[in-house]
């Protein structure tokens, strides 16, 4: 069967990294379509808008179009939906997501161009849909609940479909993985309780480094993102995931996120050896009051154990905060702006509350006659806020920039590295990077080498060092040396498009054209959506 599993942005977001970016969830979904025969297109519309998504659709003529509708895409993902409808009429046209999974009546009401809702988890729910659909007659039943899927290492991960891809970076695309889903929490603002029934599905720590290392052969990607809701959350998978990394040597850095009350200093060190860069911490408030209200079931103590562990080990920290809480007051502000300057996160994120549909707050809202769920085909919006005063704005504006002042004193130095090495060890390859960095940062090439060099001296296989070491010396005007370290960098991982374009910048830089113009062939080929290469393709002419 011919399918799509599309996905495009709200057209003002199109621009956006994140929410522009194809959901995790469909890709596995057409892994797994693909895997059982289907004909599938991977579509990512979000830099072509709704006109231009259609004419593609409407030219291959798909028996089938599954849609990932979220609160923020959902007003173009429907307009695309009855474009798709208006132009092939025997299209099926599929939605699924977070929000079509708690929406699917009100939107089958409204939106006549949509055939089916998949709730919950697709990717076996879609496939027998499609099976049935084949049949004659089609399946009865409009919404079809998808089943908890227990064993996601049956499951093939994303970065094996091998079909069509349209709009889709895979460099980027493949680097966010998910390892787990589901969380037995209940936070008052997160969907993830009634979308999961506070169960969660771990995939294996084999699992997860086989996805790594064939993301690393196939596509040369070396920086992962684990958007688990907490991968840190069964310690013993983490601690494995860890030594099987450091086992098969394979040198990625990668980040992840994580709860406050799951995470140790003895977990951060062992995932730092391993190439943890960032951990990102769900703290939300630094007032007590305001965590108890949000049901957090974690107290300000735990986000202070949690940070120190984080900063001990020397990763790099970043909070994820909100404010407007139902009753919140500035003496709460002031309470998470102390926090803010005793945990000194290097970074964050700062939210106003939003009522989400399958939140508590969103259902809580509902029941006290404040929204109903119209409410999304009366409004464009890409989200609706708990508390819509001018007091949250300032909130919001004060949080964020206190996570600006205090850059100088959270950001890592001298002092700091030596303290990481003595809790991590001497040989942790992501301390000498990291301080490398630090010195490269304040132009101290020849500190910045040591660091580096270090690095690749007890890890001659890992192309993070060499990587950096070309960089400084690239930024230092020695060419010859930088390019001779992309070749290194190139010689360890082949599929890695930056160390080509790397290494075609300094052969440039020499004047060596030709060799240059090879390279970053080499580079176009391997990822073609880099503007870089393509401005160097250019100059190369």
């Amino acid at each position: 069967m011919k399918t799509f599993v599309a996905y495009l942005s709200d057209y003002r977001d199109r621009n956006d990294y994140f929410l522009s970016m194809m959901p995790v969830g469909a890709l596995s979904i057409a892994a797994v379509l693909e895997a059982r025969g289907h004909d599938v297109t991977l579509a990512n519309y979000s830099k072509e808008g709704v006109r231009s998504a259609a004419a593609h659709i409407q030219s291959v003529k798909p028996d089938a179009v599954g849609l990932s509708v979220y609160t923020h895409n959902r007003t173009d993902s429907l307009r695309l939906a009855a474009e798709i409808k208006r132009r092939l009429p025997k299209t099926v046209v599929i939605a699924g997501g977070p929000h079509a999974s708690f929406l699917g009546e009100e939107i089958l009401r409204r939106v006549k161009s949509i055939d089916y809702i998949v709730r919950g988890e697709g990717e076996l729910a879609l496939a027998e849909l499609l099976a049935r659909h084949a049949k004659k007659p089609p399946a009865s039943e409009r919404i079809i609940q998808g089943k908890r899927i227990s064993d996601l290492d049956a499951l093939p991960f994303p970065a094996r479909f091998g079909g069509t891809m349209r709009g889709i970076d895979p460099n980027e695309q493949f680097k966010y993985v998910i390892t787990s889903r589901g969380c037995p929490h209940r936070c008052v603002f997160c969907c993830s309780p009634r979308l999961w029934g506070r169960t969660t599905a771990f995939r294996s720590a084999e699992s997860i480094v086989a996805e790594v290392e064939h993301c690393v052969a196939k596509y040369g990607i070396i920086y992962f993102s684990i958007r688990d809701d907490n991968f840190t959350l069964r310690r013993e998978r983490v601690l494995k995931f860890c030594r099987l990394l450091r086992e098969r040597r394979l040198y990625i850095m990668w980040n992840c996120q994580s709860r406050v009350d799951t995470l140790d200093e003895e977990m951060v060190v062992e995932m730092k050896r391993a190439g943890l860069e960032l951990v990102q911490l769900g703290v939300e408030s630094g007032s007590e009051r305001i965590l108890a209200m949000y049901d957090k079931q974690t107290t300000v103590a735990d986000i202070e154990r949690a940070s120190a562990a984080v900063r001990n080990a020397g990763a790099y920290l970043s909070f994820y905060l909100m404010a407007g809480m139902e009753k919140e007051r500035a003496a709460d502000i002031k309470k998470t702006v102390e926090l803010i300057r005793r945990t000194l996160p290097g970074d964050g994120i700062v939210s106003p509350v939003a009522l989400y549909p399958g939140t508590a707050l969103y259902e809580a809202a509902k029941v006290r006659g404040e929204i109903d769920d119209s409410l999304w085909f009366r409004t464009k919006e890409n989200g609706v806020f708990l508390r819509d005063d001018a007091e949250v704005g300032r909130w919001v504006h004060t949080l964020a920039n206190e996570l600006g002042a205090i850059r100088k004193r959270s950001w890592y130095r001298e002092n700091d590295f030596r303290a990481h090495r003595r809790v991590v060890g001497e040989d942790c390859w992501v301390t000498d990077i990291l301080e490398g960095d630090y010195y490269l940062d304040e132009e101290r090439y020849d500190r910045a080498l040591e660091c580096y060099r270090a690095a690749a001296g007890r890890h001659p296989q890992n192309p993070w060092p060499f990587l950096r070491m070309g960089k400084a010396r690239f930024m230092s005007g020695r060419y010859q040396e930088a390019e001779r370290d992309f070749a290194a960098v190139i010689e360890i991982v082949p599929a890695y498009y930056g160390g080509w374009l790397k290494r075609a910048e300094s052969l440039l830089a020499l004047g060596r054209r030709e060799e240059s113009r090879a390279s970053v062939e080499t580079a176009a080929r391997l990822n073609p959506y880099d503007f870089r290469i393509r401005n160097l393709r250019k100059l190369l002419k």
